[in-house]
């Protein structure tokens, strides 16, 4: 009996063994790629997954930390599992660019350089210093290959503010904006191809008391463009825009044109563009409030320029800084010019909303009879990011 239950225990123990001898190889072999390793300058170690590279910032996602930043002086290697597409510094990737012309393939980063094992003959080597993007497989076939619909790209944000006080004098105000983009494609490591961008404000305000004439303040801004891209930097643009200025007697300043655009600063945190166009303008003008008699101010159809700039900036602690300056001459009536510059900060508050301040300065030349030239405005309010 003994020696059945020995015989038994013997059979067992040898299966055990074949069975280790089989899958443990397989197992070890999955362990080591269930994640990516990051080795840090001061030796501490961390596991989870490699997110992206850009420009020298390396995101990192870790299973315990969460998501976490680098500098590459800060990181001795990286050891990855996954596949990355890389791309390098002044390479540019359009629909166009051929698999082969960008490195894929499982990443070892150390000794200041990248080493890319693309599955055909030896790794290929890259400088650490040259290697501006690093993006995972999935996103890179899915931006060069994939479908991508009508809401793909879009991107923005929308202000609101308010006050309301009741007393003697009665007053509301009541402040709105919004600012849209869409960029195709819509990742920075590749050739842009075309941007649509829409943006409005509103500014509105009564203010009342016994005896008085309510005073008004009516004061809206539209406009939107198109870009082509001739260029990874030269754009051709189409263009439009709307004003609307109670305050000033501007029933409605319409602009219709198209131009030239030029991208001056790119970079994952900031970018700069100079832009010019020709266009057709048509100004109707009504009564300036408190002007008697009232005095009408002639229409006028201008031909004119715009000329000017648009500027962004990622800062720390993840406020946001826009900044934008039209000038608008105008050829067939030289007094009729204008001009127009805002800025706008943004603090983040929670997740996608933030506190908001903005100002617009809005200057007519040759405004309705009885009108002051320039109209400011600065406001606060809530915002909340699309994207």
């Amino acid at each position: 009996m003994f020696k059945g239950f020995r015989d038994l225990g013997s059979i067992r123990l040898l299966s055990l063994v074949l069975a280790l001898s089989v899958v443990s190889p397989h197992a070890l072999s999955q362990a080591a790629s269930a994640g990516d390793v990051l080795v840090l300058a001061n030796g501490d170690q961390l596991t989870g997954k490699l997110v992206s590279e850009a420009e020298g910032k390396v995101t990192f996602h870790s299973d315990m930390a969460g998501d976490l930043s680098f500098t590459w002086d800060k990181i001795k290697s990286i050891h990855t599992s996954q596949k990355f597409a890389v791309i390098q510094q002044g390479q540019h990737v359009s629909l166009k660019t051929p698999d082969t012309d960008v490195a894929q393939g499982t990443v070892v980063i150390q000794d200041e350089k990248v080493e890319v094992n693309t599955g055909i003959g030896a790794p290929k080597e890259i400088p650490q210093k040259s290697a501006e993007y690093m993006v995972d497989e999935d996103s890179y076939v899915k931006e060069l290959h994939g479908k991508h619909g009508w809401s793909y790209g879009w991107g923005g944000s929308l202000t609101a503010g308010a006050a309301d006080v009741e007393a003697t004098q009665n007053s509301r105000t009541f402040t709105g904006a919004g600012s849209f983009i869409r960029t195709i494609p819509g990742v920075t490591w590749m050739d842009p191809r075309n941007r649509t961008t829409a943006d409005f404000s509103v500014a509105y305000g009564s203010l009342s008391q016994p005896g008085a004439a309510t005073t008004k303040t009516n004061i809206i801004h539209a406009d939107a463009e198109h870009d082509w891209f001739l260029s990874p930097r030269l754009y051709a643009l189409v263009d439009t825009s709307f004003d609307h200025n109670y305050s000033q007697g501007l029933n409605l300043q319409q602009i219709y044109g198209g131009g030239l655009g030029f991208v001056v600063v790119k970079t994952p945190r900031q970018e700069l563009d100079l832009k010019g166009d020709i266009h057709y303008e048509r100004q109707n003008f009504g009564f300036t409030p408190g002007i008697i008699p009232p005095t009408a101010t002639p229409n006028k159809n201008l031909i004119g320029a715009d000329i000017g700039d648009t500027y962004m900036a990622k800062l720390a602690h993840g406020l946001v800084f826009n900044q934008g300056l039209v000038v608008t001459p105008a050829f067939n009536t030289p007094k009729a010019y204008s001009a127009l510059a805002t800025a706008a900060l943004t603090f983040p508050v929670y997740k996608r909303l933030g506190f908001s301040l903005s100002a617009l300065d809005d200057f007519l030349n040759d405004p309705a009879f009885g009108s002051k030239k320039n109209s400011f405005q600065f406001s606060a309010g809530l915002t909340y990011t699309l994207k």
